[in-house]
């Protein structure tokens, strides 16, 4: 009889942690007899991109919907974020980084740990079960922790992911992780002949909190002064996008990872930034210093 195949798979929008999360949970699974795939939902970006060409990953499956299918979801676990399909899947397990926003009928695995990256839980995992890691698997889950951290400038960076980090950059064959890591992150840091719609939904996930939806986006510059001249383009594409989805509001989060703080665009009501942050937002954005991570610095102020 043959094994069920359960999806490893990471949410919309995907980034180098989801992406290569899914892909070393993949192979952990696999040592223990599961029959697992690592995929992914949507379009990769550029860092992404760079993180798979670097340690020679071909031909990862792209889904196009979940339905019917049985997954593993990590680095998320609250269904507006999740593959199409989510609703009519078979939820097996979860391994995530964020606020828990999930119920189910059905108990289920669920490995939740405050980390700065769902590859460290990984990692932490494979290290305690003495798994024997690869220099593919290491280097993939380096570039997720070094990615999600913001090469550990961000506000959720933890001694854990500093630690593990270390460890797998010896696996990996990485001497210097500033450098390795600055590299990655540059990948994704310009702004240069990408459309404002591929800007927002680089890295855009979408929450509710009581009567309101909302979306956020986030992308890492090296200099804000290349997102201010693309300000007006994304204002109309940002609109257009909270008047599809029905959001209440909607934010681009432009983080510049040298200077350490993010400029907000914002379109709808922006009374809810307005009180979280006790600011008055002219022009549709503000700059807030040392604002580096949507996840703790930006999200749960809204909350």
């Amino acid at each position: 009889m043959e094994k069920e195949i359960i999806y490893v798979i990471g949410h919309k929008s995907p980034d180098t942690d989801t992406v290569c999360s899914a892909i070393a949970y993949s192979s952990f699974l696999k040592k223990q007899k599961i029959n697992a795939i690592p995929a992914y939902y949507g379009e990769l970006n550029p860092e992404t991109e760079y993180a798979l060409d670097l340690f020679k990953v071909k031909d990862l499956l792209n889904l196009k919907s979940v339905k019917g299918k049985s997954v593993v979801l990590v680095d998320h676990n609250e269904a507006i974020q999740s593959p199409d399909g989510i609703e009519d899947s078979k939820v097996v397990e979860i391994v995530d980084h964020h606020k828990i926003g999930f119920s189910s009928s059905d108990p289920i695995a669920f490995i939740a740990r405050p980390y700065g990256s769902t590859a460290t839980i990984i990692a932490e995992r494979m290290f305690l079960e003495q798994f024997k890691i690869t220099k593919q698997i290491a280097g993939l889950l380096l570039c997720a922790i070094l990615s999600d951290t913001i090469v550990f400038k961000s506000t959720t960076t933890t001694k854990t992911d500093m630690k593990i980090a270390k460890e797998l950059a010896v696996i990996a064959g990485v001497t210097n992780l500033k450098i390795f890591g600055i590299e990655l992150k540059k990948k994704k840091a310009s702004l240069s002949g990408l459309s404002a719609e591929k800007i927002l939904y680089s890295d855009f996930k979408l929450f509710e909190a009581s009567d309101k939806k909302f979306g956020i986006g986030q992308i890492e510059v090296v200099d804000l002064k290349e997102g201010k001249e693309r300000k007006e383009d994304i204002i109309k594409k940002l609109g257009e996008i909270v008047e599809k989805d029905g959001l209440s509001f909607g934010v681009l989060m432009m983080t510049d990872i040298i200077k350490e703080g993010s400029e907000l665009i914002i379109v709808g009501d922006i009374k809810p930034i307005e009180k979280a942050f006790k600011v008055k937002i002219k022009d549709n954005s503000i700059y807030i210093p040392g604002m580096m991570s949507r996840k703790k610095d930006l999200v749960p102020k809204l909350m």
